[in-house]
């Protein structure tokens, strides 16, 4: 049997591995991540040169950071104060599991009744969420943070999938009061795909409904999924 997985331009190499992954598993929907961990020195070094880079790539049953009911009638979200780790301390388009900042981000949502947050750059700007980045939609054109975010891969889905239907997109700074204001707002993540934003800081997002775009990305997206020129085959023992 054979099944899809999407996935971002990797070398050949990789792309016999994650596949590889999932068939073993015997998910038919599932995560598959990947790690590269600097390792430790098989003499005790102190001297991180010394280390042994370690890869490691897995799949788990797919998981998301909307469920099902926040899926239908989106995801309420809490603006938090603490600031996203600046580019200056750690590179945010690397990906890396440096999480404080987002974690205690996280209990300023949780201590507000939301369900997760969202936190600002080091100029007061929206950045991204917990292992996610946001989108907004204003007058049918789209934005989301360009600054102090990972790059995320279904991020850039997002990009091309504006590419090919003729929707306006950009990477740029989006404030507080715009996010707010938008007519639509949606997060993205590898985990849940487009996920949708109808509440924040208590606060409906225009009509407090999942948008006409948002619905229409989403649908996109997921039938990708079955698109060879977007996906890959797994085949399974």
């Amino acid at each position: 049997m054979t099944g899809r997985w999407g996935c971002a331009v990797v070398n050949d190499r990789y792309r016999r591995i994650f596949p590889y992954c999932v068939a073993l598993s015997g998910h038919r929907a599932a995560y598959v991540e990947m790690l590269c961990t600097r390792g430790a020195s098989p003499t005790f070094s102190r001297d991180p040169r010394d280390a042994v880079n370690r890869f490691m790539a897995f799949a788990v049953a797919f998981g998301s950071v909307a469920n099902a009911e926040q899926l239908q009638r989106g995801l309420h979200v809490a603006i938090s104060d603490k600031v996203r780790i600046p580019p200056a301390s750690i590179d945010p388009t690397i990906k890396n599991y440096h999480w404080l900042d987002l974690v205690r981000g996280l209990y300023d949502a949780y201590d507000r009744g939301a369900e997760t947050a969202l936190l600002l750059d080091f100029n007061g700007n929206v950045a991204e969420g917990p292992g996610f980045n946001v989108f907004c939609v204003d007058d049918g054109k789209l934005s989301t943070p360009a600054v102090g975010v990972l790059p995320g891969i279904t991020r850039r889905t997002v990009f091309d999938l504006c590419a090919e239907k003729g929707l306006a997109v950009a990477a740029a700074d989006v404030s507080v009061a715009a996010l707010r204001q938008s007519d639509e707002v949606f997060i993205t993540s590898t985990a849940g795909g487009i996920m949708p934003v109808t509440m924040i800081d208590g606060v409906p997002v225009a009509d407090g409904k999942v948008g006409a775009i948002t619905r229409r990305l989403m649908a996109i997206y997921w039938q990708k999924h079955e698109d060879p020129a977007w996906s890959s085959p797994v085949r399974y023992p």
